[in-house]
């Protein structure tokens, strides 16, 4: 390993030097004293060179998800040319680690390039949403959501874009007219970044919005609008999405598959069903997908039911201390016809 690791290090020092993707894999994992050395030499190495490897390690954690260069990623956070520091921002879209927001955060407030900043922007949404679930802690997503509120509000359309969609994750009152501001805004640009943050709220006071999108003439919009209504899950939406599974845009068909998976209920089911059997062979395994997703989320709101019903139960069931539990009523009292549980 460390052989090879020598070897890999004096390729990258050689701008003529072949750079198989296959031997960027001794990157992954590196030890300390490894992403030391690379630290070092790093900054020696050329910029297309820079460039070209941190694009095929990208390659290869898609493809071999054994692979981690998260080391070598956050290495390239702080690389003087901006596409090395782009690229490394996207290699890291799903790192969980909550040591990362504050780097990203530093991109966001400091960075020169815009559009660096913009994408520091939108990565920072998964540590929203990350600590609207408690896994960050409060102080540091206060900190996210006051930066990204301010961007949102200040900086160029890019930036202050990705910050909407970021702060979509959030709990905050101040993020809802934010949203309704970019939806009135009318651009296509706004009204896209609002559909994005509108699905991540999790709040269905949207539903006019999104319903209304679904017939844009804007293939992008309608694209959203669709992942939106997925999102949402508004049964409101189904009839809208059978529709547009003969949208002339192939992204908004495929979206509108999966919307329906999410969603759920009878109707999606059946219509999915039918999809299924005449449908087209590249989008079989989509449709399994979309049903496979949609029995799960049918269950999780059966099980809600049933949650919801043994709680009533409990606290119906057996009376306070002295009086009297169902079995001691009255037989000819107690037969009123049972409610069906919606």
């Amino acid at each position: 390993m460390s052989a090879s690791f020598d070897s890999l290090l004096a390729a990258l020092a050689s701008p003529g030097a072949a750079l198989p993707r296959a031997d960027l894999a001794f990157l992954s994992d590196p030890d300390a004293s490894q992403i030391e050395r690379l630290r070092r030499a790093w900054p020696s190495v050329d910029t297309d060179r820079r460039r070209e490897v941190l694009r095929e390690i990208g390659i290869l954690a898609t493809d071999h998800i054994e692979l981690n260069f998260d080391r070598v990623d956050r290495l390239a956070l702080e690389d003087s040319d901006a596409e090395v520091r782009r690229q490394a921002i996207s290699n890291l879209w799903e790192s969980e680690d909550p040591a990362l927001a504050p780097t990203l955060l530093n991109i966001l407030s400091d960075d020169s390039d815009p559009a660096t900043r913009a994408a520091a922007a939108s990565a920072l949404g998964t540590f929203v949403y990350l600590g609207e679930i408690g896994r960050v802690p409060a102080d540091v997503l206060g900190q996210l959501e006051e930066q990204l509120l301010q961007t949102a509000r200040q900086e160029e359309d890019s930036v202050r874009l990705s910050s909407l969609e970021s702060l979509g994750y959030s709990s905050r009152p101040e993020v809802a007219a934010l949203i309704r501001a970019a939806y009135l805004n009318g651009e296509d640009p706004w009204k896209r970044a609002a559909l994005v943050a509108m699905a991540r709220s999790a709040d269905e006071i949207w539903e006019p919005e999104v319903l209304a999108e679904l017939r844009s003439p804007s293939p992008a919009l309608r694209l959203e609008a669709t992942r939106s209504a997925g999102e949402l899950e508004l049964r409101g939406a189904v009839a809208e999405l059978v529709d547009l599974l003969d949208d002339a845009d192939l992204a908004v068909r495929r979206a509108s598959i999966w919307s329906l998976g999410q969603i759920g209920g009878k109707r999606s089911a059946e219509l999915l069903g039918r999809l299924l059997e005449a449908g087209d062979a590249d989008e079989v395994p989509l449709i399994e997908d979309a049903l496979d997703q949609l029995a799960f989320a049918d269950g999780t709101r059966d099980l809600s039911l049933l949650d919801v019903d043994e709680d009533a139960d409990e606290e119906g069931g057996e009376g306070a201390e002295g009086e009297p539990d169902d079995e001691d009523e009255d037989p000819e009292e107690s037969e009123a016809p049972e409610e069906e549980t919606p």
